[in-house]
């Protein structure tokens, strides 16, 4: 349907049996009208062989659903003119079969439909939980499942339907007993009117449901719910305290429920849509398209479970009429009986899972019903949307990339090049390097060492948005600046993995290209990771290091922590070097001493030479800060010299002093880890100082 504002929308709901009737019916030009489906058979047999003819009157009948082929009717003629005076008129039926000489894409949209021999409870608004049609007749749901399958001990009958007055003018319910028959109906007249009158005048079943739907008023409905529920309230307040759990419980779902009818009645209101219609007297027919049968040979077909349901349906819809026909004065039990079969089988085509009574085939497998047709990721609605491929998008598997920036992914190139490649494209032609789009598609294809400079300057500053399912929340899907890597996974910052919940164990992340203007301005000023630094939902950081990077950072920093005076005695401490002789003049001491080191390029290259470990403490000279030395306290030791030169030792520095009391030297005892890691953070911070500068 499209609205007042041109917009194409879709509203599932509730529909009357003129509409469903209006929806099926043509009229022939003979005055003849169809769209009933009276017949349950698809296809006619040849023989032994089935035939491509549909069944007059069946569920792919030509008359009722359109022609097979275009223009062709069931007799095999094609459309032709008659001639009425001087003019030439074409028909629109076939005189012979009645077939409509239209489009064979008719069969995927027109309907027909089943009259039902009695009303059917609609099984989606009796059965659900809670049940729309026990909630505005204020009854328990099992009473009425128990009145519309005929599961009661009693016969239970309503008051009279008609408006003359009759015997049995009851308001209420009558009831009585089978073995009670013999001893009570002999006194008031015989047993045959007695049936004969029931039948007439007193409704049962889903028959009984519908005349009381009709009944309601709903904006009564909406005034005494609302009365009822003040009366509740202002009695829980006035016996507050005095109530038992149990009535404080039993008072609180009495008003849950009331809400919930005044809701439900404010919606049909709004609708337009009339209570009784959830009570079926007409079954609509889909089309013959969207419950194909196909032939696989002369005597085997593949039918959609669809057509096994209908088929059910029409054969107990048939067997009711005729008994209802035929016998007018039947057992209540019988027609009761089969009342019931129909309802089931209702209620096995339009949800399986609700009916109880699941139809099944000859392996024992239960047919799929309408429900399940159109519910379910691979249902209806929802096959063309999830699990399709996205134009301009691919995926692949993620890998830590802990030299990106924090708005930077590694993009494979294999990926790049198809997801660029219109943009690419568009500058070969621009720059003359490819005269037009099939010499530039072979070009890309032949993957010539030029195409990857223009796909460089392609990318730059165009902004791809990662996502990973299942997103849940705005941080599932970010936006990030590609670098080309030449690798097949796709490069990620491990500080934006909370985000996306993700971790490098297999994860797959997908990939897509905003194309318009608008996308890509949207992306960089609200997608892009670094505008993301916090939680939607109570503003914690997101950009926090996890699981690998609290590794690192407790392997960086874990020596060097109990200080000099522990290490004195301790053995761990002279692992700081290999069994050689440093004869480096930077370095101080030799094998069983700590290391000494003038700056930290000294200590580092030390490392790389592997002539000390990454957690081995040494001492590393400093610039001395004044204000250092009056907060350092009093030292330690203090060793002194035979040139004067003495080291004023604390707990993780020292300071050596000459004898001419100058400014002395700071040496502070720290490990590789430590001067790595105040490096990164010096080197942080300066960027940003100069950014803000």
């Amino acid at each position: 349907m499209i609205d007042q504002y041109k917009h194409q929308q879709l509203r599932i709901g509730l529909v009357s049996p003129q509409q469903i009737s209006a929806w099926a019916n043509k009229t022939l030009p003979t005055g003849e009208i169809v769209g009933e489906v009276k017949n349950e058979k698809t296809f006619s047999y040849d023989g032994n062989f089935l035939s491509n003819t549909p069944v007059r009157g069946g569920l792919f009948c030509q008359r009722i659903f359109g022609p097979i082929k275009s223009g062709i009717c069931g007799c095999g003629k094609y459309r032709k003119y008659r001639e009425i005076g001087d003019e030439k008129e074409k028909r629109t039926f076939c005189e012979q079969c009645g077939v409509e000489f239209v489009d064979s894409r008719i069969r995927r949209y027109q309907m027909g439909y089943i009259k039902l021999a009695c009303p059917i409870a609609h099984v989606w608004y009796l059965k659900r939980l809670p049940s729309y049609i026990a909630n505005l007749l204020d009854t328990p749901l099992k009473k009425l499942e128990n009145l519309v399958y005929g599961d009661y001990p009693n016969f239970v009958f309503a008051g009279s339907i008609r408006k003359k007055p009759t015997l049995l003018r009851l308001r209420g319910y009558f009831q009585y007993q089978r073995q009670s028959w013999a001893s009570i109906l002999p006194h008031f007249f015989r047993t045959k009117s007695f049936i004969k009158l029931r039948n007439r005048e007193i409704p049962d079943g889903a028959g009984a449901i519908r005349e009381q739907l009709a009944d309601l008023d709903l904006r009564v409905i909406i005034e005494s719910s609302l009365v009822e529920w003040k009366n509740l309230k202002e009695q829980g307040e006035r016996e507050r305290g005095t109530e038992t759990e149990w009535e404080i419980q039993k008072r609180e779902r009495r008003k849950r429920f009331l809400l919930r009818r005044i809701e439900l009645a404010k919606h049909f209101l709004l609708t337009n849509v009339k209570p009784e219609w959830m009570v079926l007297c007409l079954l609509p027919v889909l089309p013959p398209e969207l419950r194909p049968i196909y032939k696989i040979s002369e005597v085997q077909k593949i039918s959609s479970d669809i057509n096994k349901l209908y088929q059910k349906v029409i054969v107990e819809n048939q067997t009711l009429l005729f008994l209802l026909k035929k016998s007018k004065s039947a057992p209540n039990d019988v027609v009761t009986g089969l009342a019931t079969k129909l309802q089931v089988a209702v209620d096995n085509l339009l949800d399986k899972g609700r009916s109880g009574q699941p139809k099944r085939d000859y392996h024992n497998k239960a047919y799929k019903s309408f429900s399940d047709v159109i519910s379910g990721k691979e249902g209806r609605f929802r096959e063309t949307l999830l699990g399709r491929r996205v134009d301009y998008s691919g995926r692949s598997v993620i890998v830590v990339g802990p030299l990106l920036s924090l708005h930077q992914c590694g993009l494979p190139r294999e990926i790049a090049i198809e997801l660029f490649q219109t943009f690419v494209i568009r500058c070969l032609i621009s720059q003359r390097l490819a005269p037009d789009v099939t010499t530039a598609k072979k070009q890309i294809r032949e993957k010539e060492e030029f195409i990857w400079e223009i796909l460089a300057q392609v990318v730059q500053g165009h902004p791809v948005l990662l996502n990973r399912a299942p997103t849940l929340h705005r941080l599932g899907i970010q936006a990030f600046q590609p670098v080309l890597v030449k690798e097949r996974a796709i490069y990620l910052h491990p500080l934006v993995c909370k985000g996306f919940n993700a971790d490098f164990d297999g994860d797959q992340m997908a990939v897509h290209v905003p194309l318009s203007l608008e996308a890509q301005a949207e992306a960089h000023l609200l997608m892009f990771s670094t505008v993301n630094l916090l939680g939607p939902a109570i503003g914690d950081p997101v950009c926090v290091p996890t699981q690998d990077m609290l590794i690192g950072l407790y392997i960086l920093t874990s020596g060097n922590r109990r200080g000099i005076c522990a290490n004195r005695y301790n053995l761990w401490n002279r692992r700081n070097c290999k069994n050689e002789r440093i004869d480096d003049k930077n370095y101080g001491y030799t094998k069983g001493k700590e290391l000494l080191f003038c700056n930290s390029y000294d200590a580092i290259g030390a490392y790389r030479q592997k002539r000390i470990l990454l957690d081995s403490p040494f001492w590393l000279r400093w610039p001395l800060d004044g204000l250092f030395i009056v907060s350092r306290g009093v030292p330690v030791e203090v060793h002194y010299e035979s040139l004067g030169t003495h080291h004023e030792i604390y707990g993780h520095f020292l300071i050596v002093r000459s004898v001419k009391k100058e400014k002395g030297c700071l040496y502070i005892r720290t490990t590789v880890g430590h001067l790595v890691l105040y490096r990164e953070i010096e080197e942080t911070t300066q960027r940003v100082f100069q950014l803000i500068g």
